[in-house]
């Protein structure tokens, strides 16, 4: 019997249970969404971008409970209700919106910054808004005054890809619709965001969130079935970086060093209990408490992770993984209860 399994057989299956959900709840943690959609050009995209950035406001605000007074939307828009918006979508008004955000987001609280509209990659990088074009160096820059938050940045037009390495550091995550600027026609990634959000769908770990991985993971299989079914060449391929080495990757699993932020990364709702703010410890004046919540928060990203590749696996191999994990996971709980109740 490995030692894995005498440990299953040790704590058995109620106290299994108790180790996952047994910490001390932490305090609650906020998402703070900044909504930002470019100029359409034509009336085609208009709707489109409408309905796209629509559906993302209704999902965070009536789905997955974040705050409406957390939730900024920067558009030029005639169609959305009254109120909804706060401004154009400018380079300054982005600006402005980032440093409201700043103002009131806890230390904790996730930013979540979607971006919707077209790119182009002549030269730097840019997203096309009102006014001046938006570029990596510049959104960089706001996000510094974000730091040290948890920050995503799910950038869903054309030519997004080159904004990856302008973007990437560390408690950062960066997704965009495609791999390089080269790939410069019309994207698709966002509709399957907004899907993934407002559906049931994307919850592939079926634990009642949605976390940024499981929204990558639905969006971009939605992408290529988009291109496949309708014999199309693939024109779009969605990056995800949260390393911060400001490469990404197309498929981040536990064979890459991406996808671990995008796992403990929730839109809205609450973290589990055990959960601490996308790879930050839980607050604690004990060092050796503040350890073992960055390990388990580790060993529950890596469950997620795993958990997302259940397709891709030979069934036995992948039950006999996730055994070992949730072990690993349930004495590193125990440990933390047992250093708790010490205290």
């Amino acid at each position: 019997m490995t030692s894995a399994r005498r440990a299953v057989g040790a704590l058995g299956l109620a106290a299994l249970a108790s180790a996952l959900v047994g910490a001390r709840p932490l305090a609650a943690q906020e998402t703070h969404v900044l909504l930002v959609v470019g100029l359409p050009g034509q009336d085609t995209y208009a709707e489109r971008f409408h309905d796209w950035s629509s559906s993302i406001r209704n999902a965070a605000v009536e789905k997955l409970n974040v705050a409406e007074r957390n939730l900024i939307w920067l558009a030029d828009d005639a169609e959305a209700p009254a109120g909804q918006i706060r401004d154009r979508a400018t380079v300054a008004a982005m600006r402005t919106a980032i440093t409201d955000i700043a103002g009131r987001a806890g230390p904790s609280d996730r930013v979540l910054i979607v971006l919707i509209g077209h790119g182009t990659a002549q030269g730097e990088a840019r997203f096309n808004l009102s006014g001046p074009d938006l570029t990596p160096t510049q959104l960089d820059l706001m996000l510094d005054e974000l730091a040290p938050r948890p920050v995503a940045v799910v950038h869903t037009a054309s030519a997004s890809g080159d904004f990856v390495p302008g973007l990437a550091g560390e408690g950062r995550t960066v997704i965009t619709a495609t791999r390089s600027g080269r790939e410069a026609t019309e994207t698709w990634f966002a509709g399957y965001f907004a899907e993934a959000l407002a559906g049931d769908g994307s919850d592939l770990d079926k634990d009642g969130r949605i976390s940024l991985l499981e929204a990558f993971e639905f969006s971009r299989r939605g992408v290529a079935r988009y291109f496949e079914e309708n014999d199309l060449l693939a024109t779009e391929h969605a990056l995800l970086d949260d390393d911060g080495d400001g490469k990404g990757t197309m498929e981040p699993d536990q064979a890459t060093t991406d996808g671990k932020l995008a796992a403990g990364f929730f839109v809205g709702g609450t973290p589990l209990a055990s959960s601490a703010s996308a790879g930050r410890p839980t607050e604690t004046d004990d060092p050796v408490l503040a350890r073992l919540y960055e390990e388990r928060l580790a060993i529950e990203q890596r469950v997620t992770v795993h958990r997302l590749r259940r397709g891709q696996m030979d069934a036995a191999e992948y039950e006999r993984q996730l055994e070992e994990l949730l072990v690993e996971l349930a004495l590193k709980s125990r440990e933390i209860r047992e250093r708790e109740g010490a205290r």
